[in-house]
């Protein structure tokens, strides 16, 4: 196994790290969406940063190749991540739902009060040319 690897994959997590803290100073990504990737890369970096021990969970996992096993935890992180952002969208989408029905009955109730007001200044109209003549 060479240590290049490592540094290698210690490298990524670490740009990785950097960008993620970007976007949420930028306020690109909000702060609840970047803990699980802010925890995935520092796991990788952990990793990446001691061998050996990557190399004891590799054996225990009956894993032959430990840096493969490092891409697998990363992969598995990132299926975490999706499936917690899935989540999110799905409750915003119900959100969604319940805030444009909302807005297609206040929009009717808006129809219907300037209907019955449009009826009303017709009738007062009609009444002032009554009482006119």
């Amino acid at each position: 196994m060479t240590a290049y690897i490592f540094y290698l994959c210690f490298g990524l997590s670490l740009a990785f790290l950097i960008v993620i803290l970007r976007l949420v100073r930028l306020r690109k990504l909000k702060e609840q969406y970047s803990l699980l990737w802010l925890a995935l890369s520092a796991v990788m970096m952990i990793l990446s940063l001691f061998p050996l021990g990557l190399d004891w969970l590799a054996a225990w996992l009956n894993v032959s190749y430990a840096p493969s096993l490092l891409y697998l935890l990363a992969v598995l992180g990132i299926l975490f991540i999706l499936l917690h952002l899935t989540v999110a969208v799905s409750h915003m989408t119900e959100r969604t739902i319940k805030l444009a029905q909302s807005a297609a009955l206040y929009e009717e109730r808006l129809r219907k009060l300037e209907e019955d007001r449009e009826q009303a200044r017709d009738k007062d109209k009609i009444e002032a040319n009554q009482a006119g003549h």
